[in-house]
């Protein structure tokens, strides 16, 4: 294959990820048929001392976007040539079909390797094949993407400290990315979802524990100063600069001005000078908010910063990191919920209290024509921790691999809080991703600020 001034391509570390780019760069949307190395081009028709060495994710459109380099060619090192995918056809039953329509055989399903071109055949795999490394997310990803200093799967794990303890340096200076590594090392990241504080590990908010100080630094509590006393009647979950999530039937875009957000408290009735508190600039609830039925039962408040308009959270408070992705987390997986609502037997509580709950299946059959797309729902087989009334806004948060939190749910609805069969439900966050970039701007709740 030429690439202008008759270079010619290394057929070593070349794989179908390789080819499916180099198809479509080509014009041909399906990628590639097959690849092959090859020593039938004359020698006189390129130089025999170097080649290009390329090396893709799978996932590019073009060639450029792919790290390449040239390298010696050994003596008898091929060259590659491919075949692009050209005619659709019907795929035989010891092929697999990819989504795309391609077909390719069986037996290069979870390898690792990008067969299909859109990652189907990588895609809802229990188990992966010898050299591929299986994500939590049932992707599989190749081994040579392990503890490569850079994150392939979606919570991290290919890059934890557990994967990555026994893996000897020094095999990623052959055809890795090492400028778009060097890259990424640069760009500033967002420091969301790091406590300073490490929690433990408890088998048991009803049936919660009681929070420490900086445990859940993300936590905030909403009060309505109209109220008697200004209770605590919501939370609410900080997310970066002036932003924090809540549900949408927690707050009214008229009563703005009486808001009030209390960042950094974990008593509700005992002063703590540490604990801010913040007027708001503004309400925004989701457009499709359902007060019926609790769909898309989210907003976002905006805090009243200070005369420049930055909001000085970072003393008492960190970020939750906000989920882009509906499969970084999935049943069975063990969360936290927080917040100060209701005790079982509806007694009041005014201190923070937290538990573990795991994540259900989808809830359809335990509440039939109630639950909804973009709702989750968690809590334990048992009933004995649940989220309950007074903790609707706050956050349902779950760690990936490096135990970073991202709020995974808010504090929706849920019925007979603490009785089993009957667990909380929340709205799934990273089904609005979009929604809260388009009013946070992208850049600041991406991993990468730019």
């Amino acid at each position: 294959m030429n690439h202008k001034d008759d270079s010619f391509v290394c057929a070593s570390e070349w794989t179908m990820n390789e080819a499916n780019v180099a198809c479509r760069h080509l014009g041909f949307e399906l990628g590639a048929e097959y690849y092959q190395a090859t020593s039938s081009i004359k020698e006189s028709a390129l130089n025999p001392l170097n080649c290009l060495q390329i090396s893709c994710r799978g996932l590019e459109t073009s060639l450029a976007e792919c790290h390449i380099e040239m390298k010696s060619r050994d003596s008898d090192e091929g060259l590659v040539s491919l075949q692009c995918h050209e005619n659709l056809r019907a795929c035989s039953d010891e092929e697999f079909h990819c989504v795309n329509k391609k077909c390719i055989s069986l037996n290069k399903t979870c390898d690792g390797i990008n067969d299909c071109g859109d990652l189907s055949d990588e895609l809802c795999c229990r188990e992966c094949r010898e050299n591929s490394f299986h994500c939590r997310s049932n992707i599989c990803i190749p081994n040579k993407s392990v503890c490569n200093k850079e994150i392939d799967c979606l919570t991290g794990e290919d890059e934890a400290g557990a994967t990555c303890a026994g893996k000897k340096e020094g095999a990623e200076n052959d055809s890795m990315d090492k400028e778009r590594k060097m890259i990424k090392t640069l760009l500033p990241q967002v420091h969301c979802g790091v406590r300073n504080h490490t929690l433990t590990r408890r088998k048991r908010i009803v049936g919660g524990e009681i929070a420490g100080k900086g445990e859940f630094p993300w936590q905030v509590a909403i009060k309505d100063t109209s109220n008697e006393g200004s209770a605590v009647y919501c939370g609410g979950v900080y997310i970066g600069g002036c932003w924090v999530l809540t549900a949408a039937h927690c707050v009214r875009a008229n009563r703005v001005h009486l808001y009030r957000v209390w960042v950094g408290m974990l008593n509700t009735i005992v002063y703590d000078k540490e604990t801010d508190t913040f007027k708001l600039n503004q309400v925004i609830i989701h457009e499709n908010y359902n007060a019926s039925t609790y769909e898309n039962d989210i907003a976002l408040l905006e805090l009243k910063g200070s005369g420049n308009g930055e909001c000085s959270l970072e003393d008492n408070s960190i970020p939750a990191c906000v989920p882009w992705s509906e499969y970084m987390f999935k049943t069975g997986d063990t969360c936290k919920v927080s917040g100060w609502g209701l005790e079982k037997g509806y007694t009041k509580q005014f201190i923070l209290k937290w538990g573990n709950v795991n994540l259900f299946n989808n809830c359809s059959e335990l509440y039939p024509g109630r639950f909804f797309k973009k709702m989750a729902c968690a809590g334990t087989y048992d009933g004995s921790t649940d989220s309950c009334k007074g903790d609707s806004g706050g956050p349902l948060v779950c760690f990936d691999a490096e135990n970073v939190a991202y709020v995974w749910g808010i504090v929706s609805w849920g019925e007979n809080c603490g009785e089993a069969g009957h667990p909380g439900v929340y709205t799934q966050v990273a089904s609005y991703y979009d929604w809260i970039s388009h009013y946070v701007t992208r850049g600041l709740i991406s991993r990468y600020n730019i």
